[in-house]
Protein backbone atom coordinates (compact mmCIF):
# COMPACT_ATOMS: atom_id res chain seq x y z
CA UNK A 1 0.00 0.00 0.00
CA UNK A 2 1.20 3.35 -0.75
CA UNK A 3 2.49 6.05 1.76
CA UNK A 4 -0.18 8.91 2.10
CA UNK A 5 0.78 12.05 0.35
CA UNK A 6 2.73 14.31 3.06
CA UNK A 7 2.12 18.38 3.37
CA UNK A 8 5.39 18.72 1.02
CA UNK A 9 3.97 17.15 -1.67
CA UNK A 10 0.74 18.56 -1.79
CA UNK A 11 1.61 22.09 -3.39
CA UNK A 12 3.29 20.30 -6.13
CA UNK A 13 -0.06 18.16 -6.80
CA UNK A 14 -1.67 20.99 -6.75
CA UNK A 15 0.38 22.49 -9.22
CA UNK A 16 0.05 19.40 -11.56
CA UNK A 17 -3.88 19.52 -11.34
CA UNK A 18 -3.56 22.98 -12.17
CA UNK A 19 -1.57 21.96 -15.01
CA UNK A 20 -4.39 19.03 -16.02
CA UNK A 21 -7.26 21.70 -15.34
CA UNK A 22 -6.17 24.09 -17.37
CA UNK A 23 -6.10 21.94 -20.87
CA UNK A 24 -7.41 22.74 -23.71
CA UNK A 25 -5.91 20.05 -26.03
CA UNK A 26 -4.93 16.54 -25.73
CA UNK A 27 -1.47 16.21 -27.31
CA UNK A 28 -0.55 13.37 -24.99
CA UNK A 29 3.15 13.30 -25.73
CA UNK A 30 3.26 17.39 -25.32
CA UNK A 31 1.15 16.73 -21.85
CA UNK A 32 3.26 13.71 -20.55
CA UNK A 33 6.48 15.88 -21.37
CA UNK A 34 5.35 19.00 -19.44
CA UNK A 35 4.19 15.82 -16.53
CA UNK A 36 7.85 14.58 -16.64
CA UNK A 37 9.24 18.30 -16.62
CA UNK A 38 6.90 19.02 -13.34
CA UNK A 39 8.09 15.70 -11.58
CA UNK A 40 11.75 16.42 -12.14
CA UNK A 41 11.52 19.73 -10.40
CA UNK A 42 9.41 18.69 -7.54
CA UNK A 43 11.15 15.82 -6.46
CA UNK A 44 14.65 17.56 -7.73
CA UNK A 45 15.97 14.25 -10.22
CA UNK A 46 19.01 14.31 -12.30
CA UNK A 47 17.07 12.89 -15.18
CA UNK A 48 13.56 11.53 -16.18
CA UNK A 49 12.23 9.93 -19.26
CA UNK A 50 8.67 9.21 -20.39
CA UNK A 51 8.71 6.13 -22.60
CA UNK A 52 5.30 4.77 -24.52
CA UNK A 53 4.43 1.38 -24.92
CA UNK A 54 3.94 -0.30 -28.41
CA UNK A 55 1.53 -3.15 -27.95
CA UNK A 56 2.53 -4.56 -31.73
CA UNK A 57 5.86 -4.77 -31.24
CA UNK A 58 6.33 -5.05 -27.02
CA UNK A 59 8.47 -2.62 -26.77
CA UNK A 60 8.94 1.26 -25.07
CA UNK A 61 9.95 4.08 -26.79
CA UNK A 62 11.77 6.89 -24.93
CA UNK A 63 9.42 9.48 -26.19
CA UNK A 64 10.84 12.57 -24.19
CA UNK A 65 13.65 12.51 -21.65
CA UNK A 66 15.17 15.29 -19.74
CA UNK A 67 19.19 15.14 -18.37
CA UNK A 68 22.46 15.38 -19.38
CA UNK A 69 22.00 12.15 -21.84
CA UNK A 70 17.88 13.46 -22.80
CA UNK A 71 19.41 13.58 -26.40
CA UNK A 72 20.88 10.06 -26.35
CA UNK A 73 17.68 8.11 -24.68
CA UNK A 74 15.21 9.81 -26.60
CA UNK A 75 13.77 7.80 -29.06
CA UNK A 76 15.47 4.36 -27.78
CA UNK A 77 13.01 1.06 -27.97
CA UNK A 78 13.38 -0.91 -24.80
CA UNK A 79 11.54 -4.43 -24.65
CA UNK A 80 9.18 -5.52 -22.71
CA UNK A 81 10.43 -7.70 -19.67
CA UNK A 82 14.11 -5.96 -20.14
CA UNK A 83 15.87 -3.21 -17.47
CA UNK A 84 13.82 -1.72 -14.77
CA UNK A 85 11.41 0.13 -16.49
CA UNK A 86 10.58 -3.00 -18.89
CA UNK A 87 10.23 -4.79 -15.70
CA UNK A 88 7.65 -2.46 -14.57
CA UNK A 89 5.79 -2.72 -17.53
CA UNK A 90 5.64 -6.31 -17.81
CA UNK A 91 4.25 -6.37 -14.17
CA UNK A 92 2.49 -3.13 -14.45
CA UNK A 93 3.90 -2.62 -10.86
CA UNK A 94 6.11 0.22 -9.47
CA UNK A 95 9.52 0.13 -8.63
CA UNK A 96 11.60 2.00 -6.16
CA UNK A 97 15.12 0.71 -6.26
CA UNK A 98 17.95 2.13 -3.78
CA UNK A 99 20.73 0.57 -5.60
CA UNK A 100 20.55 0.35 -9.08
CA UNK A 101 23.83 -1.30 -9.76
CA UNK A 102 23.34 -3.80 -7.26
CA UNK A 103 19.56 -4.84 -8.54
CA UNK A 104 19.66 -7.72 -11.43
CA UNK A 105 17.27 -6.36 -13.31
CA UNK A 106 19.19 -3.13 -14.15
CA UNK A 107 20.57 -2.26 -17.86
CA UNK A 108 23.97 -1.06 -17.73
CA UNK A 109 24.26 -0.79 -21.44
CA UNK A 110 22.04 2.51 -21.26
CA UNK A 111 24.79 3.58 -18.53
CA UNK A 112 27.29 2.55 -20.76
CA UNK A 113 26.11 4.33 -24.12
CA UNK A 114 25.35 7.56 -22.39
CA UNK A 115 27.89 8.06 -19.92
CA UNK A 116 25.03 8.92 -17.27
CA UNK A 117 25.42 7.02 -13.50
CA UNK A 118 22.66 5.87 -12.27
CA UNK A 119 22.45 5.64 -8.75
CA UNK A 120 18.58 5.68 -7.42
CA UNK A 121 15.57 5.14 -9.78
CA UNK A 122 11.51 5.22 -9.39
CA UNK A 123 9.43 4.03 -12.72
CA UNK A 124 5.39 3.84 -12.73
CA UNK A 125 3.59 1.75 -15.34
CA UNK A 126 1.09 3.96 -17.00
CA UNK A 127 -2.22 2.75 -16.90
CA UNK A 128 -5.55 3.60 -19.12
CA UNK A 129 -7.70 1.58 -16.77
CA UNK A 130 -6.28 -1.98 -17.30
CA UNK A 131 -4.19 -1.38 -20.32
CA UNK A 132 -0.49 -0.73 -20.23
CA UNK A 133 0.22 3.04 -22.18
CA UNK A 134 3.93 3.11 -21.05
CA UNK A 135 6.42 3.69 -18.48
CA UNK A 136 7.55 6.91 -16.19
CA UNK A 137 11.33 6.71 -14.75
CA UNK A 138 13.07 9.20 -12.53
CA UNK A 139 16.47 8.62 -11.97
CA UNK A 140 18.84 9.99 -9.19
CA UNK A 141 17.35 11.86 -6.45
CA UNK A 142 19.50 14.51 -5.34
CA UNK A 143 18.71 14.91 -1.77
CA UNK A 144 18.74 11.16 -1.06
CA UNK A 145 17.25 7.75 -1.37
CA UNK A 146 13.13 7.59 -2.81
CA UNK A 147 11.03 7.43 -0.57
CA UNK A 148 7.44 5.62 -0.47
CA UNK A 149 6.25 9.68 -0.30
CA UNK A 150 7.92 10.22 -3.28
CA UNK A 151 6.36 6.94 -4.61
CA UNK A 152 2.60 7.96 -3.99
CA UNK A 153 3.42 11.50 -5.21
CA UNK A 154 4.15 10.20 -8.99
CA UNK A 155 1.60 7.59 -8.92
CA UNK A 156 -1.41 10.18 -7.87
CA UNK A 157 0.07 12.77 -10.68
CA UNK A 158 -0.05 9.35 -13.51
CA UNK A 159 -3.11 8.46 -12.25
CA UNK A 160 -4.52 12.11 -12.63
CA UNK A 161 -2.56 12.26 -16.24
CA UNK A 162 -4.09 9.35 -17.44
CA UNK A 163 -7.60 10.10 -16.48
CA UNK A 164 -7.26 13.86 -17.87
CA UNK A 165 -6.49 12.67 -21.05
CA UNK A 166 -9.00 9.36 -21.28
CA UNK A 167 -11.53 12.40 -20.63
CA UNK A 168 -9.89 14.22 -23.59
CA UNK A 169 -10.18 10.90 -26.41
CA UNK A 170 -13.53 10.08 -25.27
CA UNK A 171 -14.80 13.39 -25.76
CA UNK A 172 -12.97 13.19 -28.82
CA UNK A 173 -14.93 10.32 -29.95
CA UNK A 174 -18.30 11.81 -28.96
CA UNK A 175 -17.42 14.42 -30.85
CA UNK A 176 -16.48 12.62 -34.20
CA UNK A 177 -19.71 9.96 -33.73
CA UNK A 178 -22.28 13.21 -32.96
CA UNK A 179 -20.49 14.84 -35.80
CA UNK A 180 -21.13 11.81 -38.05
CA UNK A 181 -24.47 11.38 -37.05
CA UNK A 182 -25.67 14.83 -37.23
CA UNK A 183 -24.17 14.59 -40.97
CA UNK A 184 -26.35 11.34 -41.56
CA UNK A 185 -29.54 13.21 -40.44
CA UNK A 186 -28.82 16.35 -41.78
CA UNK A 187 -28.69 14.76 -45.43
CA UNK A 188 -31.57 11.99 -44.60
CA UNK A 189 -34.35 12.52 -47.71
CA UNK A 190 -37.16 11.42 -44.98
CA UNK A 191 -38.17 12.81 -41.70
CA UNK A 192 -37.00 12.06 -38.16
CA UNK A 193 -38.17 12.95 -34.91
CA UNK A 194 -37.38 11.22 -31.32
CA UNK A 195 -38.07 12.31 -28.01
CA UNK A 196 -36.55 11.30 -25.12
CA UNK A 197 -37.95 9.66 -21.82
CA UNK A 198 -39.97 12.78 -20.48
CA UNK A 199 -41.38 13.08 -24.08
CA UNK A 200 -39.40 16.08 -24.78
CA UNK A 201 -38.25 16.61 -28.34
CA UNK A 202 -34.02 16.11 -28.62
CA UNK A 203 -33.73 15.60 -32.33
CA UNK A 204 -35.91 16.76 -35.41
CA UNK A 205 -33.75 16.83 -38.65
CA UNK A 206 -34.46 19.09 -41.79
CA UNK A 207 -36.49 17.05 -44.17
CA UNK A 208 -38.55 16.32 -40.70
CA UNK A 209 -39.46 20.06 -40.28
CA UNK A 210 -39.44 20.93 -44.22
CA UNK A 211 -42.54 17.69 -44.43
CA UNK A 212 -44.15 18.88 -41.60
CA UNK A 213 -43.88 22.60 -42.14
CA UNK A 214 -42.27 23.14 -39.14
CA UNK A 215 -40.03 26.50 -38.13
CA UNK A 216 -36.38 25.89 -39.43
CA UNK A 217 -35.07 27.79 -36.13
CA UNK A 218 -37.22 25.34 -34.12
CA UNK A 219 -35.60 24.85 -31.02
CA UNK A 220 -35.13 21.42 -29.39
CA UNK A 221 -35.91 20.24 -25.64
CA UNK A 222 -39.73 21.49 -25.72
CA UNK A 223 -42.16 18.61 -25.21
CA UNK A 224 -43.20 17.11 -27.80
CA UNK A 225 -47.31 18.43 -27.45
CA UNK A 226 -45.81 22.07 -27.84
CA UNK A 227 -43.15 21.90 -30.57
CA UNK A 228 -45.84 19.32 -32.73
CA UNK A 229 -48.95 21.36 -32.16
CA UNK A 230 -49.62 21.26 -36.02
CA UNK A 231 -49.54 17.11 -35.77
CA UNK A 232 -50.63 15.98 -32.69
CA UNK A 233 -51.43 12.36 -33.71
CA UNK A 234 -47.30 12.04 -34.23
CA UNK A 235 -47.13 13.16 -30.84
CA UNK A 236 -49.65 10.43 -29.50
CA UNK A 237 -47.31 7.98 -31.65
CA UNK A 238 -44.06 8.56 -29.86
CA UNK A 239 -45.52 8.34 -26.20
CA UNK A 240 -47.53 6.06 -27.12
CA UNK A 241 -44.30 3.78 -28.31
CA UNK A 242 -42.09 5.20 -25.14
CA UNK A 243 -44.72 3.64 -22.81
CA UNK A 244 -45.80 0.16 -24.83
CA UNK A 245 -42.42 -0.51 -25.78
CA UNK A 246 -43.29 -1.22 -29.03
CA UNK A 247 -42.49 0.03 -32.24
CA UNK A 248 -44.32 -0.60 -35.97
CA UNK A 249 -43.17 -0.11 -39.05
CA UNK A 250 -44.30 0.56 -42.31
CA UNK A 251 -47.81 2.61 -40.82
CA UNK A 252 -49.80 5.31 -42.65
CA UNK A 253 -50.61 8.40 -40.95
CA UNK A 254 -53.18 10.36 -42.37
CA UNK A 255 -53.22 14.72 -41.87
CA UNK A 256 -53.99 18.05 -42.92
CA UNK A 257 -51.78 20.47 -43.38
CA UNK A 258 -53.38 23.93 -44.73
CA UNK A 259 -56.62 21.87 -44.92
CA UNK A 260 -55.00 19.31 -47.59
CA UNK A 261 -54.89 15.93 -46.95
CA UNK A 262 -51.79 14.56 -45.90
CA UNK A 263 -50.38 10.59 -45.99
CA UNK A 264 -47.35 9.65 -44.14
CA UNK A 265 -46.14 6.15 -44.22
CA UNK A 266 -43.66 5.94 -41.11
CA UNK A 267 -42.05 3.29 -38.81
CA UNK A 268 -40.82 3.90 -35.31
CA UNK A 269 -38.08 3.08 -33.21
CA UNK A 270 -37.01 2.90 -29.80
CA UNK A 271 -33.60 4.92 -28.25
CA UNK A 272 -31.20 3.09 -25.92
CA UNK A 273 -27.78 4.50 -24.11
CA UNK A 274 -24.87 2.49 -23.83
CA UNK A 275 -26.13 0.08 -21.07
CA UNK A 276 -28.72 -0.95 -23.33
CA UNK A 277 -31.60 1.21 -21.73
CA UNK A 278 -34.43 2.53 -22.97
CA UNK A 279 -33.18 6.28 -23.05
CA UNK A 280 -36.39 7.91 -25.89
CA UNK A 281 -38.23 6.74 -28.81
CA UNK A 282 -38.27 8.08 -32.50
CA UNK A 283 -39.96 7.86 -35.94
CA UNK A 284 -39.12 7.99 -39.09
CA UNK A 285 -41.46 8.99 -42.56
CA UNK A 286 -41.78 10.18 -45.45
CA UNK A 287 -44.68 11.85 -47.37
CA UNK A 288 -46.53 9.05 -49.78
CA UNK A 289 -49.77 11.27 -50.36
CA UNK A 290 -48.66 11.22 -54.10
CA UNK A 291 -47.87 7.79 -53.98
CA UNK A 292 -50.88 6.50 -52.55
CA UNK A 293 -53.07 8.80 -55.32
Amino acid sequence: MSAPLQSGSLPALYDVLDFLSRLNEADEDKVWARIVEKLCAALDVEAATHFTYVPSLRQLIARYSLGTAAQEVTGKPIAVGVGICGWVAKHNEPLVVADASADPRFLKEIDDLTGFKTKTLLAVPLLDRLDLSGVIELLNKRSGPFTAEDLSFVEAVCRATNMTLRCFRLESRVDKVTSNNASILENLGGGFIAIDMHGRMILCNPSAKRILGLNPELPMNLPAEQALIGIHEMCDILMDTLASRKTVKRQDLWWKRNDQTRILGYSTLLIQDTQGRISGAGITFQDITNAQK
